[in-house]
C-alpha cells in the first residue's frame, strides 16, 4: 500500500537574503543540514536539493521561478523549507503558490516545525504567514530609511565608507559615524596633491600608489588589492573628499548634495579644480545653475573686482516685434499677445561678461558678450601658436642636443652606483666588526660608536637608492613634457575653436599664471612659461608658424622648412645678436601646468627618442 509520503515529491529550498546577512535565524548551509536530517528522520523523499542568495521582498528570483516550473509539470509538488518566509516575503510570489496549491500541483509546504497541507485552513493559515513576513519586510524597510534620513540629518553618509575613512565600528548600531583611517587618509590625500600639482597624470599616480604600498582595506571576502586607473578618477570626482555626499531626493528622484560631518580631506576650491583638469562640470549642482567657461580667472582693470556672467533668454514678439525676457513670462508685455499663439517667435540666447562690482559699486566698465571674448582670448592664443612641422623638428634638434646630456647622465648613475657599492661594503664591514667574537668586550667598537655611524651608513643607502631612481627618469620625462608642451602650442587654437566648453575653459585656464585682466574690451594676458618662450619664437620667426603644404612635404621635407633660412640662428647656443633663439634654453625652463597636458595624447605625432650611447 503506497503511504501519502511515498506520493510526495519534495524539494528542499534554502534561501538567505544578500542584503540581510546578518539578520539570519539560520544560514544556508545550516538551512540545508537541518533539512536534510529531518527529511532523513521522516523518510520523506528528496528529489533535490536548491539554494538561493536573493531578497524575496520582490519578485525575481531565478531559482524559485525555476521550481515553480517544474511544479506546474509535476515533476515536484512538495516543499521543504525551514519557514514559509523563505518562500515568499512579497504577495505575487506568495499568491503563486497558493494558486498552484488550488489548481493542485503543490500538495504540501513542510517546514520542521509545521506542515500545510493543500486544505482551505492550511491554505489560509499560509497566507496569513506570507502576509506576516511581506509586514515584516515592509516595516523593516521603512525602519532602515528612517535610521538612514536621521544619520543623513547628522551629517553621515550611509553605506562602506570610501578608501581613506573608516565606518566606527566600536559605536553601537544607528550610532556609528565615520573616521579617518590612520594608514590610509594621509596617502590618499597624497593622492590629491599629487594631481594638483598638475605634473602628474592619473596613469602615473597609479605607479607611484603601488610604491606606496596603498591598497583597499581587507575584508572577508575581498580587498587588499592595488586601485585600478578606474578606483582613481572615481576618488578624484568623488564629493565625499571635501564634505559632502549625496543623497537621492524621494521627490525628484536626483541626488542633492548634502554637507557632511566627517573631516574633508581637500578643499572645495580644490575639488573643482580637478574637475576642471579632468574636463568635467566639477561638483553635483542644481539644474538651475549655469556654468561658464571664463568665470573665475579675470578680474576687473578697473576696479580690481572679478569677472561674472550671466545668460540672457530673450524672445521677438511676432505680433509687435517687442524684444523681452521671456523665462518669467507667458504673454508679450507690450501687446499682450500669449506666448503659445505666437507663430515661430525669435528666441535669442546670451551670454554677457561682466564686473561684479563688489569692490566699486560705480565701476563703469560694460557687459561684453561671449563671442567678443572669445575673439579676445582667440587672438592671444595666436601669439604663440607654432606648426607642426616646426614642432617636429624643433622635438628632434633637442634629442641630438641631448645626447651629451645623455653622457653625461650615464656617468651620475654609474658614480652613484659605485658609491652604493661601497656604502653597502662599510655598512657589511662595520656589522662584522661590531658583532666578532673579539669585541666581546667591546674593546674595538662600542655601543656608543657603533649605533651612529651605523645610521649615518644607513640613511646614505637610502638616499643613494632614492636618488638612482630618479636620475634615470629625467631625460624621458623631460622629452614627454617637450612634446606635450609643443602639441599644446601647435593645436591648442584648434582646440579653442572646435572644443566642446570644458575644452575651452581648459585652454584658457592655462594662458594666464595669475588672473587675467579685462578693461575697455581689451584682455591683458600675461603668459606664463613655457608660452611666453613659444610666443617669442612666434613673433621673432613667423616662419615658424607656417604649415607646410601637404604635397611638397611628401615630396622633400627637409627641403621645403619655411624656417629654413632661419635654422642656424635657432640651433645657435649662444649669440649676443638679441635676434638669435637658442634651441637648447626650452630645456631650462620650467615643465609647464597645462590644464590640457594630458589632452595632447590625442594629437601625438611620431616621438623623437633619445637612444643611450
Amino acid at each position: 500500500m503506497t503511504t501519502q509520503n511515498e506520493k510526495l515529491k519534495y524539494v528542499i529550498y534554502c534561501r538567505k537574503s544578500t542584503e540581510d546577512k546578518d539578520k539570519q535565524v539560520l544560514s544556508i548551509d545550516s538551512q540545508e543540514r537541518e533539512l536534510k536530517e529531518y527529511a532523513k528522520k521522516h523518510n520523506l523523499r528528496v528529489l533535490g536539493t536548491y539554494r538561493e542568495e536573493k531578497s524575496a521582498h520582490k519578485r525575481g528570483r531565478p531559482v524559485f521561478a525555476q521550481l515553480m516550473s517544474m511544479m506546474e509539470e509535476g515533476k515536484i509538488n512538495a516543499f521543504l523549507v525551514w519557514q514559509p518566509n523563505r518562500i515568499a516575503r512579497n504577495a505575487l510570489d506568495g499568491g503563486w503558490v497558493i494558486t498552484l496549491m488550488d489548481e493542485g500541483h503543490i500538495d504540501e509546504v513542510r517546514t520542521p516545525f509545521k506542515t500545510y497541507y493543500n486544505s482551505s485552513d492550511d491554505k489560509f493559515i499560509l497566507q496569513i504567514e506570507f502576509g506576516m513576513a511581506k509586514k515584516y519586510s515592509d516595516d523593516m524597510i521603512a525602519s532602515v530609511k528612517r535610521g538612514h534620513r536621521t544619520k543623513v540629518l547628522q551629517g553621515w553618509r550611509n553605506g562602506i565608507a570610501p578608501i581613506g575613512y573608516l565606518n566606527n565600528l566600536d559605536k553601537p548600531k544607528g550610532e556609528r559615524n565615520i573616521i579617518s583611517d590612520p594608514e590610509r587618509f594621509p596617502l590618499v590625500q597624497r593622492l590629491f596633491q599629487l594631481f594638483l600639482s598638475e605634473e602628474y597624470s592619473v596613469r602615473r599616480i597609479q605607479k607611484e600608489i603601488v610604491k606606496w604600498g596603498l591598497k583597499t582595506r581587507q575584508t572577508k571576502r575581498q580587498g587588499g588589492r592595488h586601485l585600478p586607473i578606474s578606483a582613481i578618477y572615481k576618488i578624484l570626482t568623488e564629493p565625499f573628499y571635501y564634505g559632502y555626499f549625496g543623497v537621492k531626493n524621494e521627490e525628484t528622484g536626483e541626488r542633492d548634495l548634502v554637507k557632511g560631518a566627517h573631516t574633508p580631506m581637500i578643499t572645495e576650491d580644490d575639488f573643482d579644480r580637478i574637475q576642471v583638469k579632468l574636463g568635467r562640470k566639477g561638483k553635483p549642482r542644481s539644474h538651475t545653475n549655469h556654468h561658464f567657461s571664463y568665470t573665475g580667472k579675470i578680474e576687473c582693470g578697473e576696479c580690481g573686482g572679478m569677472v561674472t556672467a550671466e545668460e540672457k533668454h530673450q524672445l521677438i514678439c511676432t505680433k509687435c516685434k517687442y524684444k523681452f525676457a521671456y523665462k518669467s513670462k507667458d504673454a508679450c508685455p507690450q501687446c499682450k499677445t500669449r506666448i503659445e499663439e505666437m507663430k515661430k517667435p525669435t528666441i535669442l540666447h546670451y551670454v554677457y561678461y561682466h564686473c561684479t562690482k563688489q569692490k566699486n559699486k560705480k565701476c563703469t566698465q560694460k557687459f561684453m558678450r561671449a563671442e567678443v571674448l572669445e575673439k579676445l582670448i582667440d587672438n592671444e592664443i595666436k601669439g604663440f601658436k607654432l606648426s607642426q612641422e616646426f614642432s617636429q623638428w624643433a622635438l628632434e634638434e633637442l634629442s641630438k642636443d641631448n645626447v651629451e646630456t645623455v653622457k653625461n647622465q650615464n656617468a651620475v648613475i654609474d658614480s652613484q652606483q659605485k658609491r652604493y657599492k661601497d656604502v653597502v661594503a662599510e655598512l657589511q664591514n662595520l656589522t662584522q666588526l661590531y658583532t666578532s667574537p673579539k669585541n666581546a668586550s667591546g674593546e674595538l667598537l662600542t655601543l656608543e660608536e657603533y649605533e651612529p655611524q651605523r645610521k649615518t651608513l644607513l640613511a646614505q643607502k637610502k638616499q643613494l637608492e632614492e636618488a638612482q631612481q630618479d636620475t634615470g627618469r629625467k631625460i624621458e620625462e623631460w622629452i614627454d613634457w617637450a612634446e606635450n608642451s609643443f602639441n599644446f602650442a601647435v593645436a591648442a587654437r584648434m582646440w579653442f575653436e572646435n572644443g566642446a566648453p570644458e575644452q575651452k575653459r581648459a585652454v584658457f585656464m592655462s594662458l594666464s599664471e595669475s588672473n587675467l585682466t579685462l578693461k575697455d574690451e581689451k584682455l591683458s594676458i600675461s603668459l606664463k612659461k613655457p608660452l611666453d618662450f613659444y610666443s617669442m619664437i612666434a613673433n621673432r620667426f613667423p616662419s615658424t608658424t607656417i604649415a607646410i603644404e601637404p604635397k611638397k612635404y611628401r615630396v622633400n621635407k627637409r627641403k621645403c622648412l619655411p624656417f629654413e633660412a632661419d635654422i642656424p640662428r635657432l640651433r645657435r647656443r649662444e649669440d649676443s645678436n638679441l635676434w638669435s633663439f637658442p634651441l637648447n634654453a626650452l630645456a631650462r625652463l620650467v615643465p609647464p601646468k597645462l590644464a590640457l597636458r594630458a589632452s595632447a595624447a590625442s594629437w601625438r605625432k611620431p616621438r623623437a627618442r633619445i637612444k643611450n650611447p
